[in-house]
């Protein structure tokens, strides 16, 4: 090391020194963010959170921003994905701005940066993620996945006879013995895109003869699943029935493959009044730390390299669901119903 680097490197560390003392913010935390970015979000002092998460979610989400920006008080909003979508459409119109940073489901954040409501900002984090999980013109970044998998009671069905993948729920043994929301678009729409179009109805005008139970809502179906209602559940949430097991349920999932996944983006809102607090918000969920955060919450982190908590999570083979279906909803939801003869 040269006499000019050391006394460099000297000023660096103290001038982080002070800005830990006087601020709370660390030399990660400076070289995360670019300093301009994080004085003007200083004066701003908040932002506020539309988001389909639930408040526990939040509020411990907010806890760790606030460990490394606690110059910043966050603020919250949550409601279901399609009410958000609707009260930033009607807010807009009335010429109002309240939203500065938004998190929902793909398709709430697809039309929303389709409509031009979210600002485009390219995330120092987001080059971490492969092009999938990010809106081609900046509009949003995958904040995590909801994975779709096999579920199946272990009373009903032995690990030996389960299910491997979707072509294994054809067998005529699990005649009548299956259950599946009977609302799932999403899954239905993805799997014809892993599938080819032509193979997928095929599959699933074969799938529709097997005396299907169909309820509505991934949780009651769940429920439904460790009471032994059914054997299997046709299309389940990993974490979901984690949760039910580790409460002593009689339930496992299996991973066909490639597995289906949904993402559930994060992006900055149009005419934000508090763009810059909301750009480290956001930084901060796509950073290692806040996906690490996101994992011991039981969420499918969407960041390559940071883990889930269940182990058998991480290294899938997996296809994302096209957010671009909320454009084709309708014609999506028409298919469904005849397939399965849904009124």
């Amino acid at each position: 090391m040269s006499l000019f680097q050391q006394p460099v490197k000297a000023r660096l560390l103290a001038f982080c020194l002070t800005l830990t003392l006087l601020f709370g913010i660390g030399p990660r935390t400076l070289l995360g963010a670019e300093p301009q970015l994080i004085e003007r979000a200083k004066k701003e002092g908040t932002f506020l959170l539309y988001t389909s998460m639930n408040l526990p979610d939040v509020n411990q989400i907010f806890d760790g921003f606030r460990k490394r920006y606690p110059f910043i008080t966050p603020k919250s909003y949550t409601t279901r994905s399609a009410a958000l979508l609707e009260r930033i459409v009607t807010e807009a119109r009335a010429g109002k701005h309240f939203a500065d940073v938004v998190q929902g489901n793909a398709f709430t954040l697809y039309l929303l940066a389709k409509r031009r409501h979210t600002e485009a900002y390219v995330s120092p984090e987001a080059k971490s993620f492969p092009d999938s999980f990010r809106d081609p013109a900046g509009g949003w970044v995958a904040a995590y996945l909801q994975l779709n998998v096999i579920g199946y009671n272990t009373k009903l069905v032995a690990k030996s006879e389960a299910p491997k993948g979707y072509e294994d729920l054809l067998n005529a043994k699990w005649k009548g013995r299956m259950g599946l929301d009977d609302k799932q678009y999403i899954w239905f729409d993805g799997l014809l895109k892993v599938m080819g179009r032509e193979k997928g109805l095929a599959y699933y005008k074969r799938l529709a003869t097997q005396a299907i139970h169909f309820r509505s809502g991934n949780t009651l179906l769940a429920n439904l699943l460790a009471a032994g209602e059914f054997g299997i559940l046709i299309n389940a949430r990993p974490e979901g029935i984690d949760e039910l097991k580790q409460k002593g349920a009689p339930v496992e999932w299996v991973a066909p493959k490639p597995t289906t996944a949904n993402v559930l983006p994060i992006a900055i809102a149009k005419n934000a009044q508090n763009a810059n607090a909301a750009k480290l918000f956001m930084d901060y969920m796509l950073s290692e730390d806040g996906q690490k955060l996101l994992s011991v919450m039981s969420r499918t982190p969407a960041r390559p390299g940071v883990s889930a908590t269940n182990p058998r999570l991480s290294g899938l083979e997996i296809a994302i669901n096209d957010p671009g279906m909320a454009e084709r909803f309708d014609q999506v939801v028409e298919v469904y119903k005849s397939v399965f003869a849904l009124p």
